[in-house]
């Protein structure tokens, strides 16, 4: 301290280093992300498994729409009346996953997005989002699958 009571610029300099790493230390003990998150606490990327569900399903889903909506043309060689029972089937197979895609797809899209973004809703949020590209992956895999007629 000088003869007017103050301190000097040294004096504050180490004053004010001290009690930034008092502070630091603080910061390091209280950190958030040490210990394991509760249902409570904020889920750290919620927008990370819909935003790949979404980015995948806007691919898939026009090529489900392409590759089911051009599967009937599987009975253009046996007529739609001297088709196997299994084509028929599968063909209904998929106009049935279609359908869901149409539905279920956007469905759990939405509710992914939609769920608070807790940690208690991480799971969930997770399961929907990827659930959501079931039904065009199985319109994909159907049509690769057909029986002959």
């Amino acid at each position: 301290m000088n003869s007017h009571g103050t301190l000097t610029d040294d004096e504050l300099r180490r004053a004010w280093a001290s009690a930034n790493a008092a502070d630091a230390a603080d910061a390091t003990e209280n950190a958030p992300g040490d210990g394991p998150l509760g249902p409570a606490d904020r889920d750290r990327h919620p927008w990370l498994a819909p935003g790949w569900a979404t980015g995948l399903a806007l691919l898939l889903v026009p090529v489900a729409v392409l590759f089911g909506g051009l599967s009937p043309m599987a009975t253009d060689s046996c007529g739609p009346d001297h088709c196997s029972r299994a084509l028929n089937q599968a063909l209904a197979g998929i106009v049935w996953c279609l359908y869901a895609t149409f539905t279920a797809t956007p469905l759990m899209l939405l509710v992914s997005w939609a769920l608070p973004p807790r940690m208690r809703y991480a799971a969930a949020r997770r399961l929907a989002a990827w659930c959501a590209l079931l039904p065009p992956l199985a319109v994909i895999l159907m049509v690769f699958d057909l029986p002959q007629g």
